[in-house]
């Protein structure tokens, strides 16, 4: 699976990887990530970085709140992982429809998620499409993972979504 991720991300750096700093850790080994995390995670953020920094990987973590402290059009990929567990419609398409304005013109929305079930694989695929995302795709690169993606919408979409 984190092969097949690293294919996607890699083409599109810089990666902006959500709460998952172990996803960032391995990414930022094959190109530039930033890790956002909850600010009680600061401790273990510290030692990723220094390991990083050892091993000459781009690793950069930032304690982040509920806002996402990415410039407009600045992320080529917005990694989510668990994104199944957001169960509430509304709030997990405000979620998504929060990161589309920092994603660049060709940049994805990526989730990763553990799931045998196609209901839950469906319901993905909706919340995406939900949000006006495009060229929605869902791979599954082993059994029990699968991998949602959309891109971002054209400007004029986005612009009246976050109006």
């Amino acid at each position: 699976m984190l092969e097949r991720v690293c294919l996607i991300a890699r083409e599109r750096a810089p990666a902006v990887v959500l709460s998952a700093l172990w996803l960032g850790e391995r990414l930022a080994t094959q190109f530039p990530v930033t890790v956002l995390i909850e600010a009680d995670k600061r401790r273990g953020a510290r030692r990723a970085v220094r390991r990083a920094g050892r091993e000459g990987h781009r690793l950069m973590v930032v304690a982040a709140g509920e806002e996402l402290p990415v410039s407009e059009e600045r992320a080529g990929c917005i990694l989510i992982e668990n994104m199944a567990e957001i169960t509430d419609e509304a709030e997990a398409a405000s979620f998504l429809t929060r990161l589309i304005p920092a994603l660049r013109p060709d940049g994805l929305l990526l989730a990763l998620d553990a799931t045998k079930n196609p209901i839950v694989e469906a319901r993905l695929a909706g919340l995406f499409l939900s949000v006006a995302l495009t060229n929605i795709a869902q791979q599954r690169p082993r059994e029990g993972a699968l991998l949602t993606i959309g891109g971002r919408p054209a400007p004029a979409v986005v612009a009246a979504r976050v109006s």
